[in-house]
């Protein structure tokens, strides 16, 4: 998880660098291929940042909607998505509690990678009405038997899966409460050089994975990222509602 306290001030560009050195033996886009089937479904990215998500999936789907309450985010990934040639995409500037944009019932396949953390982590007095607010939000715009993908840290810089403490209960809310299945993946990083490791992660993660990257000459930063999902969540999903 990138570092809260500054995270919004940083710009777009060595974001992306750092996010396209994540995952160089391609675990994410094997497991949401595994999960949903994309081809033909109209889907929304929510959170989508630069559109590290957005692109794996957009030449299987229908339609794409990037949604990000980042401007500067969504700028690079309607840059990228322009140099693919496909045109079934678009992006929406939004925060991820109340998209008016996106209609009842209007996408198969809702994704949110790395994104719902900053609205749910326990540091927030009211970190349970967000997460609420946010899983309604999907139900509202996700079809009958549509599915939710969301993806998260489970630790950077770790081999083995490390819940950050302030999101563990986020993370036991969506499995408890909401009914999401989860599984863990590794997505570690392939950096150019020991150099590029350290600079990139020390600015991203903070200090202490800094030295770590510095002092054992590794240009490979492990990483374990958790993936919960779930199919045919209504909007009533505050009270754990499936469709049948």
């Amino acid at each position: 998880m990138l570092r809260n306290d500054d995270i919004y001030e940083y710009i777009s560009t060595p974001y992306d660098l750092l996010v396209s050195k994540e995952d160089y033996e391609g675990n994410i886009p094997a497991a949401l291929f595994q999960i949903a089937d994309f081809k033909q479904k109209d889907v929304a990215d929510l959170g989508a940042g630069t559109g590290r998500l957005t692109q794996m999936v957009a030449a299987e789907a229908r339609s794409i909607v990037a949604v990000d309450f980042a401007a500067d985010m969504l700028k690079v990934a309607a840059n990228k998505l322009t140099e693919t040639g496909l045109k079934n995409w678009k992006t929406c500037v939004s925060d991820l509690r109340h998209i008016p944009s996106l209609e009842d019932e209007s996408v198969d396949i809702v994704l949110a990678g790395w994104s719902v953390c900053y609205l749910s982590s326990s540091d927030h007095q009211e970190w349970e009405l967000h997460l609420e607010q946010v899983i309604t939000e999907m139900g509202r715009i996700l079809r009958p038997q549509g599915t939710i993908i969301i993806l998260e840290t489970l630790g950077t810089g770790n081999t083995e899966p490390v819940p950050p403490g302030f999101l563990r209960k986020y993370f036991e809310a969506l499995e408890q409460k909401y009914g999401f299945n989860a599984k863990v993946i590794r997505t570690d990083y392939a950096f150019d050089s020991v150099e590029q490791a350290e600079q990139l992660c020390r600015d991203f993660f903070g200090d202490e994975l800094g030295d770590v990257i510095r002092e054992e000459k590794t240009n490979i930063v492990p990483e374990c990222t958790g993936i919960w999902w779930r199919t045919g969540l209504k909007a009533d999903a505050g009270n754990g509602s499936e469709e049948t």
